[in-house]
């Protein structure tokens, strides 16, 4: 990658400086890094869904999830990544059996 520029330039620039273009960040740096670690045939959209995995594992809720990655919609969210949410209603259910029993006991006291 080039030298750091103005303000004005791009974060991440071409061997010589100027527009670092897709392709050759894919063929000259993307795939010999991949091949290099083991990982290919690793694409760089699978990072973006690596990260939405994660984030669902860390606890986000889908519209956390769905302004994090920039979806269009929450029900984009839940039809694309739905399956990695399982866990979140046995989660909901013991938070309300939670509440319930507090509600029971204030009753009684």
């Amino acid at each position: 990658m080039g030298a750091v520029g103005p303000g004005v330039a791009h974060v991440f620039t071409a061997e010589k400086g100027g527009v670092l273009r897709t392709s050759n960040f894919r063929v000259k740096v993307w795939l010999p890094a991949v091949r290099a670690a083991g990982l290919a045939p690793l694409r760089p959209h699978d990072l973006r869904h690596t990260a939405v995995a994660l984030w669902i594992a860390a606890g986000a809720n889908p519209k956390e999830v769905s302004v994090r990655a920039g979806h269009t919609s929450v029900s984009f969210t839940l039809d694309r990544y739905g399956h990695l949410f399982p866990g979140h209603d046995a989660e909901l259910r013991d938070r309300l059996d939670a509440m319930h029993t507090e509600g029971l006991q204030s009753q009684v006291t």
